[in-house]
């Protein structure tokens, strides 16, 4: 007021005080923190006081800046309610504030202002003023007198002008703090809903706060919030409070909460039976979809819309993320899995050489404990330098090193595992090599072995094929018979070399077929040892077989007896006989060949049936031998539902049985001997 011109203040001493003392009540009543509402009465019967006005009013305007609402009054007709509102330029006030002109009347022409609303009494005078805030209307000061003979002066004008600049100001600072107060509050109510979606990456608990912060943010206490399927839109994870199935899904269906959803905005509505409603969709990361529904609180919804929708954008982006943390731990499941189910021993360090991961096989390959050994050094904990010097290194490697109690070589394989632009640690797999180094130096074995097992018998058949060819007009007739007879055993040692391969061929292709006959096994072993023991001189076989017969395919039972017994001659000596003997154990046929032989140590006994394995010493490696032999006596039992076991003693023999399923026995003990053997008997 100090600042005003002199036209601007009142005549009189008097009016100056009032005004002074009207300034003063405005400013308390500013300083006094009352709630707008009472400020704004406050300050209309101050300048009722002020102007000795019989009624008055503050109608201010709204955020639109197109209406003007009743916001305080004194003395007005019962039927000029609180919150009325009308248009600016519009009846007088709306003129006052449009045109930023105050004006002094006499008695208002009701005709000539449009929306002017009627009073029950006739106005004799009124003064119409706007209230300003930096040359910008904020709202009408309006004062009237209904008694006729008085009436407002041109002083009474300026005296209501300076009293609305004053009540301006202070009006708009109260509503920045109250609009700052309610931000603040609004600020808050969205950081407090938003504070129970941080620190969870499970979808069921965020979706169970996005509901608790949306109802918290609506002013109320029951909704529900749910996820949708991507491919048949129905709900596939959802939290619901006070509201049953079937209001769920009408709620679902209608247009709002269908558009929220599509959108993924905020929709206000009203339902017939839950009142105001609030609906919200949720989209996140991922491209899943849902919605949160609750009830509102009319005033509250409206003020929070903005916050609602900002709660909501929250919520997608906790849930996606919670999403996307539960998809990448079932993948490290799944890979820790599979990692912790490969046989191949496998450990991860990272790029201080330290300890990651390792899977059991990693562990019981080198004694270390997962557990224990996470975050230890590699070089400290493992030990094996050449494997820890490989996961130091750089760089892809690969190399064979031996490991393990007993040592089995293993194929190392190490790389660097990457993350964008920066080097993690290093990945080594091991690969046990041990079977395959094995058949490969077996095969090797075995193509020196029979190159020498072919070479012997051809050597002796082109000798004496050579020399019957140079001398045959000279060479004499028992001569000539007995070359032909050592060419004819030589071709059929070959034939049996060539057949014992092949048998292994389909019995390892599975061609090999049984043709079970009714067969007499003492006659069977008779014929086999005949065979057998012709080229071996001064030696005897004693066959201890029943008369029986046995279900059996007679080609192949005959072939084990004949490696059986071909190997027992082999490997011992005269005057000591080969026994075969044949009894009824169990159902089935058992068949022992026992030799009084070299024997074998124990740790040959569990490889002596593997294929192309032979007993490695001096005693017997001279014997030659393809390895094969046993190795398809094995398969032929088997293929019978048979099995065959030896029982040997180093130095003191052994003895080779099998068994076959089915049969009966009888008695009957028959000798086989050798020409020489029976001769000199």
């Amino acid at each position: 007021m100090f600042a005003r011109g002199s036209k601007e203040l009142p005549e009189t001493f008097d009016k100056t005080r009032v005004a002074l003392e009207a300034a003063l009540r405005v400013s308390e009543i500013a300083a006094s923190g009352a709630p707008m509402p009472e400020a704004v009465q406050g300050m209309v019967e101050a300048a009722i006081e002020l102007l000795q006005a019989e009624q008055g009013s503050i109608m201010l305007l709204e955020d639109d800046g197109q209406t003007l609402t009743l916001a305080a009054s004194y003395g007005l007709p019962s039927e000029v309610a609180l919150g009325g509102t009308i248009r600016v330029g519009e009846s007088v006030a709306g003129r006052v504030l449009a045109t930023g002109k105050p004006l002094l009347l006499g008695a208002v022409d009701r005709d000539a202002f449009v929306n002017f609303v009627p009073k029950n009494r006739s106005i004799s005078s009124s003064i119409v003023v706007p209230l300003r805030v930096q040359g910008r209307g904020i709202g009408v000061l309006s004062l009237a007198l209904t008694d006729a003979p008085s009436s407002f002066g041109e002083e009474d004008l300026r005296v209501a002008q300076m009293f609305a600049d004053q009540a301006a100001a202070l009006l708009y600072r109260a509503r920045l703090h109250e609009q700052a107060e309610q931000r603040a509050s609004d600020l808050m109510a969205l950081v407090e809903s938003s504070r129970g979606l941080l620190g969870s990456l499970d979808v069921e608990m965020l979706l169970q706060s996005v509901l608790d912060g949306a109802a918290r943010l609506a002013g109320s206490n029951e909704g529900f919030a749910c996820l949708f399927d991507g491919d048949t839109g129905a709900i596939t994870r959802g939290v619901f409070r006070g509201f049953p199935k079937e209001k769920i899904r009408v709620l679902l269906g209608l247009e709002q909460v269908r558009n929220a959803i599509e959108r993924t905005d905020v929709a206000l509505f009203v339902h017939p039976d839950q009142g105001q409603m609030v609906a919200a969709g949720l989209r996140t990361a991922r491209g899943s979809t849902g919605v949160i529904v609750v009830q509102a609180e009319p005033g509250t919804i409206d003020e929070r819309r903005d916050l609602f929708r900002a709660f909501a954008q929250q919520g997608g982006t906790a849930i996606g993320a919670a999403e996307l943390h539960g998809e990448v731990e079932r993948k490290e499941t799944e890979l820790a899995s599979i990692i912790q189910g490969v046989p191949n021993p496998i450990v991860l360090v990272d790029a201080r050489g330290n300890i990651v991961a390792l899977n059991p096989a990693f562990e019981t390959l080198f004694g270390v404990s997962g557990m224990f050994a996470a975050g230890a050094s590699a070089s400290e904990t493992i030990a094996h330098p050449e494997v820890v010097r490989m996961l130091t290194d750089q760089g892809k490697l690969q190399g064979e090193v031996i490991a393990g109690n007993p040592p089995r070589i293993h194929k190392v394989r190490v790389t660097d595992v990457h993350v964008p632009h920066a080097a993690m640690g290093r990945v080594l797999i091991m690969d046990d090599v041990s079977s395959e180094r094995e058949i490969v130096q077996t095969q090797r074995d075995f193509v020196a072995m029979i190159g020498h097992e072919l070479r012997t018998p051809l050597t002796i058949i082109k000798g004496f094929a050579r020399t019957l060819l140079r001398r045959i007009d000279t060479l004499k007739p028992e001569d000539a018979a007995e070359a032909l007879k050592t060419i004819d055993s030589r071709a059929a040692q070959l034939e049996r070399l060539i057949e014992d391969l092949l048998y292994v061929s389909k019995i390892e292709s599975r061609e090999a077929q049984l043709r079970i006959e009714h067969v007499d096994i003492a006659a069977l072993a008779q014929a086999v040892s005949h065979d057998v023991i012709g080229e071996h001189e001064g030696r005897e076989v004693t066959i201890d077989i029943p008369a029986l017969v046995w279900p059996c395919d007679e080609t192949k039972v005959a072939l084990v007896l004949r490696h059986l017994v071909e190997n027992a001659l082999k490997y011992s000596s005269g005057p000591e006989p080969v026994v075969v003997r044949a009894s009824e154990d169990d159902n089935d046929l058992r068949i022992d060949v026992i030799d009084k032989g070299v024997g074998m140590v124990s740790s040959d006994i569990p490889h002596i049936f593997e294929r192309f394995h032979q007993v490695d010493g001096s005693s017997t490696r001279e014997q030659g031998g393809t390895g094969v032999g046993l190795y398809l006596c094995a398969q032929l039992v088997r293929v019978h539902n048979g099995r065959i076991w030896v029982d040997s003693t180093w130095g003191k023999g052994s003895t080779f049985s099998f068994s076959l399923p089915r049969g009966t026995v009888t008695a009957g003990v028959v000798r086989i001997r050798s020409e020489q053997a029976a001769a000199e008997a």
